[in-house]
């Protein structure tokens, strides 16, 4: 199935996010527990910034842009708390899983919200690749004008 990006199906409030921290909470579990609401709130509005700027216009359900929007914000909120890969105690040492450079594919939950998105914007996006939408009109009686004015036909 192909996506089109059309600015006129675009739905979304930018100051209304569409997942809750608890649903956040639910997704993630134990490796966020420790998130405050303020936190949360900061990680659900960047990850609601992104639904609204790269993926609503894509006439893509409400229910999956959500589904989208709480995996994303897991994903910030696991760069703040990164997991836990190994813990011993006789030495008190920690390890902890993080890498650079990966993009979304750095958590389980940007692995997951790139896998819910059909349009592969976040795919592109993770990889590093700018997602340009450009929109042409037509001016007045339709003559190609060059950057200096000027008419060129």
């Amino acid at each position: 199935m192909s996506y089109t990006y059309v600015e006129a199906n675009a739905s979304l409030v930018i100051a209304t996010p569409l997942v809750t921290k608890d649903q956040v909470l639910l997704c993630a579990g134990d490796e966020i527990d420790d998130m405050t609401d303020p936190e949360a709130t900061s990680f659900i509005f960047t990850a609601h910034v992104l639904i609204v700027t790269m993926l609503d216009g894509y006439s893509l359900p409400a229910e999956l842009l959500a589904e989208i929007e709480k995996y994303l914000a897991a994903h910030y909120a696991t760069l703040v708390y990164p997991s836990i890969q190994r813990e011993r105690l006789a030495v008190m040492a920690t390890t902890i899983v993080a890498k650079i450079g990966l993009g979304l594919q750095n958590t389980r939950y940007g692995q997951a919200a790139i896998s819910l998105d059909p349009t592969g914007v976040l795919q592109e996006l993770s990889d590093g690749k700018q997602h340009i939408v450009v929109q042409m009109l037509s001016v007045g009686n339709g003559r190609v004008f060059d950057w200096d004015g000027t008419g060129c036909e």
